[in-house]
């Protein structure tokens, strides 16, 4: 059975509008130099999608989600990164002060904490059903390739 998340009317977000053309390329180079020795498109599209999630972290408010999220009895209502994205994470993480001010415009003034989880959400899938779920809702593109456990 597929569940449809309610859609909008809006425009998707471009997630590489978020940051400028200089920093983007340094993290993609980040990540091929100390995470992922991969092919630049495919490294293009990680960091793609890793902004897009830090996003819709952003605007998630796991203590006051959309009605649906609740509905459908998401018990663990974090969002996490898939194993593809989460080296997009790390790389931009290295990038301290960069990363420290992306999070305060993106949130008005919080860091987006990056803290490793592990429990039964995150090991069936149900974590990233969610997050791609929520990056839909608030409109940001998602590669699904880059979201399979």
């Amino acid at each position: 059975m597929t569940i449809a998340t309610p859609r909008t009317d809006r425009p998707v977000h471009d997630p590489r509008g978020q940051v400028s053309p200089e920093m983007f390329d340094q993290i993609v180079e980040r990540v091929q130099k100390d995470y992922v020795p991969a092919a630049r498109f495919y490294v293009e599209l990680m960091v793609e999608q890793m902004l897009a999630y830090l996003a819709a972290v952003a605007a998630y408010d796991p203590e006051d989600p959309p009605q649906w999220v609740v509905e459908e009895g998401y018990d663990f209502r974090f969002l996490t990164p898939s194993e593809h994205i989460d080296p997009a994470v790390h790389a931009f993480l290295d990038f301290t002060a960069d990363y420290r001010e992306h999070c305060h415009e993106l949130t008005g003034g919080d860091f987006i904490d990056h803290v490793p989880v592990v429990n039964d959400s995150i090991r069936n899938g149900r974590s990233l059903d969610l997050t791609t779920r929520i990056m839909r809702h608030y409109r940001y593109p998602v590669d699904d390739r880059m979201w399979v456990r």
